[in-house]
């Protein structure tokens, strides 16, 4: 379980430090790295049947509890009453194809239209089924900076929303896209994701096929440092770019905080 000492070292390790121009003029050793050889961490809640709960599974994190915030990279957990504090910079909808459980799971591919929606049919359990067996899940992304609360530090993340968490995504959206600034010509125009911090916290949910822990989406204020939202430019710039390369995590499925603890899709 994620401690608040935990999180400071963290942000301590990812502090913005001003150093020596000598020290600098080396080099830092990663010229050579490409997106390729980074992953954007998934934030993800744990649920009943996480692996990170399971003594038996190599993923297994001491002390994690359901409900708490999981980063999928650095195998920390985080309060979910607390919440983190994220900055949104991109959004994307995918439709992503799983193999059912029962047939070894796991990710197949994900689709850009939701054109491929048309090729399936639902099931008992409200999954949208293509003919080969494997279920598409309609599936919200969304590219954030988790930031601390005064902002001085920072670190990117992605958080995907399926079934259960779907209206929770369109209501967040919906939200940002009433959001405005005022441009240098005195103009009222939408405002870049960026410009505005939240804290997303667990949930306890449930309904008549079981229980889960979802996300609870509220306005934090607008962003104040002005380094950090040039940050979240640049980072919207590099994934429109396509210089973001998300891995997709093997155990999202189970890990998905819009599933169940039957791991039932739930329509709505």
């Amino acid at each position: 379980m994620a401690s608040k000492e935990v999180a400071v070292k963290q942000q301590q390790a990812s502090a913005v430090t001003v150093i020596d121009d000598d020290l600098l003029s080396a080099g830092t050793g990663l010229e050579n790295v490409s997106s390729d050889d980074m992953a954007i961490p998934y934030l993800m809640l744990l649920q009943a049947l996480s692996p990170q709960l399971n003594k038996q599974k190599s993923k297994y994190v001491e002390g994690a509890q359901q409900g708490e915030i999981y980063n999928s990279v650095t195998g920390e957990t985080f309060d979910g009453d607390e919440g983190i504090v994220v900055i949104p910079c991109f959004y994307q909808k995918k439709y992503v194809e799983w193999t059912p459980r029962e047939s070894g799971g796991g990710i197949v591919e994900s689709h850009d239209s939701r054109e491929i929606l048309a090729k399936t049919t639902k099931n008992d359990r409200g999954q949208q089924v293509l003919s080969n067996g494997n279920y598409i899940a309609e599936t919200a992304y969304f590219y954030v900076m988790v930031c601390n609360e005064d902002e001085s530090e920072w670190s990117q993340a992605l958080i995907s929303m399926t079934s259960t968490q779907l209206p929770k995504a369109k209501k967040w959206i919906s939200q940002m896209t009433q959001r405005k600034v005022q441009n240098s010509a005195g103009e009222m125009v939408n405002a870049p994701m960026f410009m505005f911090k939240y804290r997303l916290k667990s949930n306890a949910e449930q309904n008549d096929r079981g229980s889960w822990y979802g996300w609870s989406i509220g306005l934090e204020g607008p962003t104040q440092n002005p380094v950090i939202m040039q940050e979240g430019k640049r980072f919207l710039q590099n994934i429109k770019g396509g210089n973001v390369k998300v891995q997709e995590d093997p155990d999202a499925d189970q890990n998905s905080s819009s599933k169940t603890d039957l791991n039932d899709e739930v329509p709505f």
